[in-house]
């Protein structure tokens, strides 16, 4: 089962779009893998980092954050 949320993040300039997404990643019990997008991330203007905004609230303790171009689309981790 996957698990996609829009992500909108008001400190990116208009009509750009992120060049990764931040996700969150959880493995059932019985095999199945949740993948929940938490934010897109956007260049700094340092050009040092990647900036973004949580607007998803999280009741997860547990999982794996995992970092991928914004192209990517889950269920397709290689």
């Amino acid at each position: 089962m996957t698990t996609e949320h829009e992500t909108n993040d008001q400190t990116k300039s208009a009509g750009t779009r992120p060049k990764f997404r931040a996700w969150l990643v959880q493995d059932t019990p019985d095999g199945e893998t949740h993948w929940t997008e938490l934010s897109g991330l956007w260049p700094t203007k340092s050009g040092t980092g990647f900036k973004g905004a949580l607007r998803t609230p999280l009741a997860a303790t547990e999982g794996r954050l995992v970092i991928l171009p914004a192209t990517f689309k889950p269920g397709k981790e290689g």
